[in-house]
């Protein structure tokens, strides 16, 4: 099964470089998100490189399994990123961490489940 969640609130981008981490009211999102979602356990777990995805994905599955960042979710290009989730294992229960557009194209093109 294919579940997909938005990354979390980000904190002020202080370095310029538009990266910026997970803001901690964003951490308190992701730890209350958890605990309705405790139930489901992941085999996989794919984010971008951005640094609110990855955090807000090691808010929701801590150390149990590993996060594996991909640059098939990096930017809005869809075919890519059609391309990529149509490569992921069938068998496996994965949750992809992603921003807005990335989330809302996988939505329209494939079965999932969105946590709320």
């Amino acid at each position: 099964m294919l579940y997909v969640v938005k990354s979390f609130k980000e904190d002020k981008d202080t370095s310029g470089n538009g990266n910026p981490p997970l803001s901690e009211e964003g951490v308190q999102f992701g730890k209350k998100l958890k605990l309705r979602n405790n139930a489901i356990n992941f085999d996989i777990c794919y984010t971008s490189y951005m640094l609110k995805d990855f955090g807000s994905a090691l808010v929701l599955v801590g150390d149990k399994i590993l996060v594996e960042r991909t640059h098939s979710l990096d930017n809005n290009e869809k075919e890519g990123i059609i391309n990529f989730i149509k490569s992921l294992p069938k068998d496996k229960s994965i949750l992809i961490v992603a921003g807005d557009e990335v989330i809302s194209i996988i939505q329209k093109e494939f079965d999932c489940i969105k946590l709320k």
